[in-house]
């Protein structure tokens, strides 16, 4: 079968949320060991909050003040307490988004979680990232554009376990910390953050009732064998936040209070407010500290409240979007995630306050993706990974979607939801490869549609936008020690074309595949295409911006990225239908 029909069928796909495990005893612990010595906590209700820094760059770091909300005081009795304050193991200034321009995660800090299959060449700050590592870290800080809160909350836990020295990024204790011109802190945060989507840090994810929650946090802040982050869901599934629990208050009848740093709110006691009778919680004063009437709430149907693990982000993790075999166990240094696990993660990057939303369907009528403002999670075969990154109440990026390896998948691109026109990056990474399309334009209203092969192979995509767009797409993929990458830019493409980019690993063949495509120079569109190659000799590149593809031929351009000629001699490209016949097209070899 040929390269065009074998990744050209079906779709299906989705959705299973969170899972956890865990639980405790009804007994009541005493103070953590930890907390003896400490400050009282309804002392700090005293405190005024601390000034916080808005932006990371020196130019713009005016101080303002965090917000009116006072600490909480508790009235009942603390049953639980670690030990941690947030006037001194919270850090002193708010939670910030990439709109102050933070250093964020680098390749070494990726080469850190999965070892050194992720490096074409070098280690540590020399390493060259293959295509899928250095797609999946560009989307990890994309991802922080909607805040730091989960950076915030597992670094300071790691402070506070000394797990982390304070010290080295400027100062003994975690609230004197300054987060201006300290790259290493504003980077470690960043690192942080990334505990959230570490492979061994999801499978020990604790979700269950709110009174399942309380009793957990109950038993391990007085432990000390597990310290979590608490992460908090809006009722309707579109936004998280990541707050640090320190202790717990027993206020009699069932109501108990949940004490957090909450890093939105430096330096003082905030409070998660949880009836165990009833099985609800509610947290007043949502992500924006200058207007505490928002609100998150839950119960015990929609368990939107789940605790997060700091130890096993602290261990290697098995690669998941890396390519190879399996090592014993699946968690070895440089090993990648068992078979019966692995699968493709398909992200949407835009606006982290006006963006268009993925919507999955299947042949029965189910859905998955946020409609109407509500995420759905029908589709059985597909985790929504929401996230943990909100800073401002009005932020709330896109969840990622995690499909099982080997799957067709269709969906769509819905704008009808957008204030304006925007543009948005999508791909999908996973097994060794990545397949993106940058630069798509989305009108209010517009619906474009998208097709993913099975193994993440490849995905055509089809324009519903009124004007003429020049999509780019994007391929990557690790073999045999290299990492190729695939550039295509399409100008003139007009309203109801579907362009396809195909990578067929076993033989080495790309296939750019214009038959669908309606153009708007005679009929035909202009493609640019680039091609890649990095190994430990160094880089190379080869391109051509004279492409002139029709659909009415049903135009395709392939080449094999195994055969690439050497440095200064020219790429050879086949251009012609899918039976031919086929014209030699050389791209020439780029200087670097």
């Amino acid at each position: 079968m040929s390269l065009r029909l074998r990744l050209a069928a079906g779709a299906c796909a989705l959705a299973a949320g969170l899972a956890g495990c865990g639980g405790g005893d009804d007994d009541a612990p005493k103070v953590s060991e930890r907390a003896k010595g400490k400050t009282p906590i309804a002392a700090l209700g005293d405190k005024a909050p601390p000034k916080a820094l808005r932006s990371l760059t020196a130019e713009e770091g005016d101080t303002a003040s965090a917000g009116t909300d006072e600490s909480y005081e508790p009235t009942g009795e603390i049953v639980a307490d670690s030990g941690f304050r947030p006037d001194v193991d919270g850090f002193g200034f708010e939670n910030y988004g990439n709109d102050v321009g933070p250093e964020n995660l680098t390749p070494a800090e990726v080469e850190s979680f999965f070892g050194e299959q992720v490096c074409v060449r070098g280690s540590g700050t020399d390493c060259v990232l293959t295509a899928p590592a250095k797609r999946w870290m560009e989307n990890e800080n994309e991802r922080m554009a909607g805040g730091h809160c989960m950076g915030f909350s597992v670094a300071a836990i790691r402070m506070f376990q000394q797990n982390l020295k304070a010290a080295e990024f400027g100062a003994e204790q975690t609230a004197a910390l300054e987060i201006v011109d300290n790259p290493a802190l504003q980077t470690s945060i960043a690192e942080h953050w990334v505990y959230q989507d570490l492979p061994l840090v999801q499978e020990a994810i604790v979700q269950g009732t709110p009174s399942k929650i309380v009793d957990i946090l109950t038993d391990t802040l007085v432990s000390g064998e597990e310290d979590y982050t608490l992460g908090i869901l809006m009722a309707d599934g579109t936004g998280g936040h990541a707050i640090t629990p320190f202790a717990i208050e027993d206020k009699g009848d069932g109501e108990m209070a949940i004490l957090v740093y909450d890093n939105n709110f430096p330096g003082i006691v905030r409070a998660v407010e949880v009836n165990v009778q009833e099985e609800t919680w509610r947290y007043v004063g949502g992500t924006n500290p200058q207007n505490l009437g928002e609100v998150y709430e839950g119960d015990d149907e929609t368990q939107s409240m789940v605790l997060l693990p700091t130890s096993p982000g602290d261990q290697q993790q098995p690669c998941p979007f890396c390519g190879g075999s399996e090592a014993d166990g699946g968690e070895a240094l440089g090993s990648v995630l068992p078979k019966a696990k692995q699968y493709a993660e398909i992200t949407l990057r835009g606006n982290p306050s006006d963006h268009p939303h993925l919507i999955f369907t299947d042949d029965k009528g189910r859905t998955t993706g946020i409609l109407d403002g509500k995420l759905l999670q029908e589709i059985p075969g597909i985790e929504v990974d929401q996230g943990f990154s909100v800073r401002n109440w009005e932020s709330s990026p896109e969840p990622r979607y995690r499909v099982p390896a080997g799957r067709n998948i269709s969906f769509a691109i819905d704008g009808s939801n957008l204030e304006r026109p925007r543009r948005v990056d999508l791909d999908l990474v996973g097994n060794g490869l990545v397949v993106a399309i940058d630069s798509i334009r989305i009108a209010p209203g517009q619906t474009d549609t998208v097709f993913v092969s099975g193994g993440g192979e490849g995905l055509y995509y089809e324009l519903d936008g009124k004007k003429e767009e020049a999509p780019e797409f994007y391929a990557g993929v690790e073999d045999e020690g290299a990492s190729y990458t695939f550039a295509a830019t399409a100008v003139g493409v007009k309203r109801g074309s579907t362009i396809g980019m195909l990578v067929d690993r076993d033989s080495g063949t790309v296939l750019l595949d214009a038959e669908g495509v309606k153009g708007g120079i005679d009929g035909e569109a202009l493609f640019g295409l680039l091609l890649g190659k990095e190994s430990e000799s160094g880089s190379r590149l080869w391109g051509t911006d004279a492409l002139r593809l029709s659909g009415k031929r049903k135009d395709g351009v392939y080449f094999n990225y195994k055969e690439t000629p050497k440095k200064g001699r020219p790429l050879t490209l086949e251009v012609g239908p899918e039976d031919g016949p086929f014209k030699t097209v050389r791209a020439p070899y780029q200087d670097e």
